[in-house]
């Protein structure tokens, strides 16, 4: 999707939009299935611990470091460790936030108008940053056969047709979302073989999105871990505690470089100097950093325990083939994330059945387009809304589509 397709899909979202603030200004119920703030879905939040946190005195005094904080950096580094992955504090940088990190790569990587490959469907920040960066996208394609993969012959085909097509600018980074937002696909140990290949073929780096992956449904050997100690191919992996923790007003995210030792070291400095020009993170949650990280483990298994819920509760009515409920309705399965898929019939256009099921039913979702799927008949809910709303907006959502 071009940036002025995006425009337009952003003036059809706003018929949502306005139906939805109209419903609710006129008293009406709405059960909101597109909720992604975690402050908003009623977990609970150690509120004293995490105002303490933020406190600490030496906040007053102002420690300019473009990689941020070393404290901050040392207890990302032991986050990793936790997962058995050795991480050097060097190597990591501090950022506001995730959508920052992407932007500040963008610079690093490309110049005006050169490209960096993205999935499809995936989420519409890419557009909007690539466009600020004035950094073009390529798409490769995810396939569902029952689970979802990355479609590495469209990844390569991308790549090929950069190189005979003078009006798309060089490939120099192929991004992966791990898991994916929002088919919750992780990325396969084969397949992550298969990109660094081709990534080292063409002289790429790769950009990994780990902000959601330790929502996992269940574990699986056969996926990757994580990219943070790649040692081969020039990699920069991205997360931060929005996610992980459930703290998004914190505003504090990372980056870490891997890879070849010679590329990485020179790769570090040019980021530190782009980093230094802004010294965008806050010294409070810098140093904040190693306490939020302890305190969002209890809001971490909070959100894994309801989106585990809800998935159970989304497969369980739209597979139930059995109930009067639901006789056109499936699921696409995932593996984690906080959203769950929902096929639908073709005989309407999704934003017609996300207007119908607003306006008939009070229930909010995504239609597909939202997320740039290939083709129609889906719709995208949230899965950290509280589980008894959950379920009766999905069983009014399964009844409506079954009974028109």
């Amino acid at each position: 999707m071009t940036f002025s397709e995006r425009t337009n899909w952003h003036r059809q979202q706003n018929k949502l939009t306005e139906l939805h603030d109209s419903l609710r200004k006129s008293g009406r119920d709405i059960l909101d299935l597109t909720v992604s703030n975690p402050t908003e879905c009623g977990f609970q939040y150690p509120e004293k611990e995490i105002l303490t946190a933020i406190s600490n005195p030496s906040s007053l005094q102002y420690e300019p470091n473009p990689r941020g904080l070393l404290t901050a950096r040392e207890a990302i580094g032991g986050y990793y460790k936790k997962k058995n992955i050795i991480v050097d504090p060097s190597n990591i940088f501090l950022t506001a936030s995730t959508s920052e990190a992407y932007s500040i790569l963008f610079k690093l990587l490309c110049n005006a108008g050169e490209s960096v490959l993205v999935p499809c469907p995936s989420y519409p920040l890419f557009d909007y940053l690539a466009k600020l960066n004035d950094v073009q996208l390529q798409y490769y394609n995810l396939r569902y056969d029952g689970e979802w993969h990355v479609d590495i012959d469209s990844l390569k085909h991308c790549i090929i047709e950069s190189l005979i097509d003078c009006n798309i600018g060089k490939i120099k980074a192929i991004v992966i979302v791990h898991p994916h937002n929002p088919t919750g696909m992780f990325l396969k140990k084969d397949e992550y073989k298969a990109i660094k290949e081709i990534a080292r073929q063409h002289n790429l780096a790769i950009i990994v999105d780990e902000v959601f992956i330790d929502y996992a449904f269940e574990d699986d050997e056969t996926r990757i871990n994580s990219t943070a100690n790649e040692t081969e191919v020039l990699t920069f992996t991205l997360n931060g505690i929005s996610k992980s923790c459930g703290l998004p007003q914190m505003k504090l995210g990372w980056l870490v470089v891997s890879g070849h030792s010679s590329i990485v070291i020179e790769t570090m400095g040019r980021l530190e100097i782009i980093c230094d020009m802004f010294l965008s993170v806050n010294t409070p949650v810098q140093f904040a950093l190693p306490k939020l990280l302890t305190i969002g483990k209890n809001i971490q298994n909070q959100i894994r325990n309801r989106i585990k819920s809800n998935y159970t509760t989304l497969v369980n009515l739209l597979t139930d083939h059995n109930s009067p409920l639901n006789t056109l309705c499936s699921p696409l399965l995932a593996n984690g994330g906080w959203y769950g898929i929902i096929r639908v019939p073709r005989t309407k256009t999704d934003e017609e059945w996300a207007l119908q099921l607003l306006e008939k039913k009070g229930v909010y979702v995504h239609p597909e387009y939202f997320f740039d799927f290939d083709n129609e008949g889906y719709l995208v809910v949230s899965l950290l809304v509280e589980e008894k709303i959950f379920q009766g907006a999905i069983q009014d959502v399964v009844r409506y589509i079954s009974a028109v």
